[in-house]
């Protein structure tokens, strides 16, 4: 857990409400205002003019009643803080939005970077009352969602199995769902992080081809899209949680970017090399090998073009 520094928290809500802050009253221990993405002058640090942080207000007035929600400068994660909160007072129908994350995780224990006010990472509680057991494909239906909300900004993309949104193989968002028991069912803990407006500093330090909405020519505002998710999110669950993931199955394949193509398994280390055939009512990839087709669930595996060696 890394605790937010108070220093650093006030000198952040001084840029949030004017915009800067004095030099000598940044923090000079932890996470520098060059690592934040925010501009050094001589006597003060200040925000980019070309961010527009998050509007709480905004927000709460646009998002479902069900929704309440929290805005954070930054964070370690919003999964993890997320996951905090349900263990003192509950995570369900609560969203964390946060302007940067420190060490917000991926899947295979990877970063999500990115700049202070420029991307998304959010965080949603939802309690589905099922078991662990019961809510396969949820990742699937997560990543549909976002495809459908992005597409009402007319940004064509394609879901990557297991969690992974894609342009023309460069991605944009990634998923990480984490599941936790409850007595009544299980608490689904729904990050997403989008690529808004990565600046070419922080996607040199990504270890894949990556892209963001505004290298696309979308001008979306951040608080527009994080309304457009969780909306779509809203609605997506509500199919899921009467019917499960049957009604999901034949979108996720025309959605996906590398359905009936060759593709790279990593599994356990190990690379192995199939077609690959969709996905089943669990969620898990059906993937064809020899003439012999099998499913491979999630967990700690990854999936790329045969075409590429590029690690995903």
């Amino acid at each position: 857990m890394t605790t937010p520094d108070p220093a650093l928290t006030k000198a952040l809500q001084q840029v949030r409400e004017v915009g800067y802050v004095l030099s000598h009253d940044w923090p000079h221990r932890g996470i520098t205002a060059r690592e934040l993405g925010l501009n050094e002058g001589a006597s003060s640090v200040r925000l980019p003019d070309d961010v527009q942080l998050h509007d709480l207000n905004y927000l709460q007035n646009s998002l479902p009643d069900q929704l309440s929600v929290q805005l954070l400068d930054y964070i370690d994660s919003t999964n993890s803080e997320l996951i905090r909160r349900h263990t003192k007072s509950g995570g369900a129908d609560h969203l964390i939005l946060t302007e940067y994350q420190s060490a917000g995780r991926g899947r295979r224990g990877k970063v999500w970077l990115g700049d202070y006010g420029r991307n998304i990472a959010m965080t949603m509680g939802i309690e589905f009352p099922l078991t662990l057991n019961a809510l396969g494909g949820l990742s699937s239906v997560v990543g549909l969602a976002l495809l459908q909300a992005l597409e009402l900004e007319g940004v064509d993309s394609q879901l990557k199995w297991p969690n992974d949104v894609w342009v023309k193989e460069q991605k944009l968002a990634g998923i990480l769902v984490e599941l936790v028991p409850t007595k009544t069912g299980t608490l689904a803990v729904v990050g997403i992080g989008v690529n808004v407006d990565l600046t070419n500093a922080q996607a040199s330090k990504i270890d894949q081809s990556v892209t963001s909405l505004r290298r696309l020519g979308a001008s979306i505002s951040r608080d527009d899209l994080v309304v457009a998710v969780c909306t779509s999110l809203l609605k997506n669950f509500d199919a899921y949680s009467r019917d499960g993931f049957a009604p999901f199955l034949e979108a996720f394949d025309s959605a996906h970017c590398l359905q009936d193509q060759a593709a790279i398994l990593v599994l356990g280390g190990e690379s192995q090399e199939g077609i690959v055939r969709g996905v089943d009512i669990t969620g898990g990839l059906r993937i064809e090998q020899n003439g012999v087709t099998r499913v491979v669930t999630s967990g700690e595996v990854s999936l790329r073009p045969a075409a590429t060696e590029e690690p995903q």
